[in-house]
């Protein structure tokens, strides 16, 4: 991946990308609540946007009938709909932090976890509303499941994201000033005339030996 990203944070974009796919499979499938009788003369599968119901080996595919749609159902559809917008736009902001270079970068991944936790949220409060209001004889079915699995995976994006949000951020190398040692001198530069040639070795630097600008101290 490019730009300055934490290995975190390249899991949580390959976590929530495979949670969006997955929410996408649950949200748009006709099995969040089925009804079919003992003789299997009548199946009903409900989605959130269609339906199928099946009489006698015939199947027809429409519209999610307006006695299905309550004020409830719709608050489900609200719920998972914000879910999907919310993660596919923190994708594109986690794409964002990976690849740029920029200032505040745990601020930034602070408000993905945040949008994160939010899109999970909002996914479980659909959820509970649909099982508390399905109506009878109906039962939950695998799409619901898919939503489940989707919404662990996103906060579990979240999660991922949390080294990014509070770990210290460190400056490069090139900041970080160089030791001064008790001449006030970068240790880098006390070096001898004598070590940069080829004349013999040095005894050393002392108080007493050094010979540098100004000749401030004399030799044995």
């Amino acid at each position: 991946m490019c730009g300055p990203a934490s290995g975190w944070s390249k899991i949580a974009l390959l976590v929530l990308v495979l949670g969006i796919c997955i929410h996408i499979a649950g949200w748009a499938t006709t099995n969040w609540m089925v009804y079919s009788t003992t003789s299997g003369a009548v199946d009903i599968e409900v989605g959130l946007w269609r339906m199928e119901s099946c009489t006698s080996g015939v199947c027809e595919d429409t519209a999610v009938a307006s006695q299905y749609e309550t004020g409830a159902f719709n608050g489900v559809r609200a719920m998972e709909t914000i879910t999907f917008c919310l993660a596919v736009f923190t994708a594109i902001l986690l794409i964002i932090y990976m690849c740029s270079q920029m200032e505040s970068r745990q601020t930034f991944a602070a408000v993905i976890m945040i949008l994160l936790y939010i899109a999970g949220g909002a996914s479980f409060i659909g959820m509970v509303i649909f099982i508390t209001t399905i109506p009878d004889p109906f039962e939950v079915s695998w799409s619901l499941g898919l939503t489940v699995i989707a919404m662990t995976l996103i906060l579990i994006a979240g999660t991922l994201m949390i080294p990014d949000a509070f770990e210290a951020s460190y400056d490069d190398d090139s900041d970080v000033e160089d030791d001064d040692d008790y001449f006030g001198t970068s240790r880098r530069n006390a070096v001898s005339p004598s070590m940069r040639g080829n004349g013999p070795s040095s005894r050393g630097i002392t108080p007493i030996s050094y010979r540098g600008e100004g000749n401030r101290w004399r030799s044995y």
